[in-house]
């Protein structure tokens, strides 16, 4: 008597169960480490993150006032991904200049007819070239250069002058 080694109905839909739960767990492993990853950008690493993402022409974040949330634009269109906790309190964005004046943002308007203030605009090109600003988060200023990766972080608005005047003294310094 020969028997004929072959699986059962029920050992394949066993197996078939087993693939689909190993399938489900890694596919929303894969997703959450991708989302987990938007929670995790700082004003440090902003310019970093932001040139992770893909575009051909420009890639921008806009924040908007109501709850401090921000949008990511590809080539001027929005992406689904939404980037929140970036800030606690409504920054002061001021120019990159030694006078600091004030930037005020043109609200944005999606197609969805929703309009929202923006309180932070930061893009770069497609030659690496990103914004340069100043931005006061509470109690820290950044001073976002675009020759720079990470921003300069300080403590007081003060030492924006002393930044200045000793990139002036550089700059006579080489002359």
């Amino acid at each position: 008597m020969t028997f004929k080694k072959s699986f059962t109905l029920f050992e394949i839909i066993i197996v078939i169960i087993l693939i689909s739960v190993l399938y489900t767990f890694a596919i929303g492993s894969f997703t959450s480490k991708s989302k987990k990853n938007l929670h995790t950008i700082t004003l440090m690493n902003l310019k970093t993150e932001l040139l992770k993402f893909e575009y051909e022409k420009t890639i921008e974040i806009q924040c908007v006032e109501d709850d401090l949330s921000c949008f990511v634009f590809s080539d001027g269109v929005k992406q689904d991904d939404k980037i929140s906790n970036l800030f606690h309190e409504q920054p002061i964005v001021y120019k990159y200049n030694q006078n600091q004046d004030k930037i005020e943002y043109t609200p944005l308007e999606l197609e969805e007819m929703e309009r929202y203030n923006i309180v932070f605009k930061y893009s770069c090109d497609n030659y690496g070239k990103c914004s340069e600003f100043i931005v006061e988060d509470g109690d820290d200023i950044y001073i976002f250069n675009d020759i720079k990766l990470k921003p300069i972080k300080y403590k007081y608005l003060g030492d924006i002058d002393d930044y200045f005047n000793k990139k002036i003294e550089e700059v006579k310094d080489a002359l």
